[in-house]
């Protein structure tokens, strides 16, 4: 199978165990859905064996409140969806801040040709 990887609860991020008590397996655009969130929730440089994969957050943390760049913060989210080579563009994205918390807000098209739509909180 093309795009196969093993299934990472999005909530608590552990590996899940199908009723045969195999790891569960996702393919095609669940595949994708999954490395785009993990790649928005990780640092970049965080995977020691991969120290160009993740989200460059040190570039935007600790930003001052008003000095933020709302296009420099898009931007390193685009980067980071942009690492998935199945997204074939970002339809919008939108970012908002509370209690030192970015979430990014996105819709994206799919090589496939389908749309995701996710939200993630870093």
């Amino acid at each position: 199978m093309e795009n196969t990887t093993l299934y990472i609860d999005p909530e608590t991020r552990d590996l899940v165990f199908d009723e045969n008590g195999n790891f569960k397996m996702i393919s095609g655009d669940d595949t994708t859905v999954q490395n785009v969130r993990h790649t928005l929730l990780t640092w970049i440089a965080e995977f020691f064996a991969d120290e160009t994969h993740g989200t460059n957050y040190p570039e935007i943390v600790g930003m001052n409140e008003n000095d933020i760049d709302e296009n420099l913060i898009k931007e390193v989210f685009r980067e980071a969806i942009f690492q998935e080579p199945n997204v074939s563009r970002i339809d919008s994205l939108s970012i908002s801040f509370e209690n030192r918390k970015i979430t990014a807000t996105f819709t994206a098209t799919l090589v496939s040709g389908e749309t995701i739509n996710m939200e993630v909180a870093a």
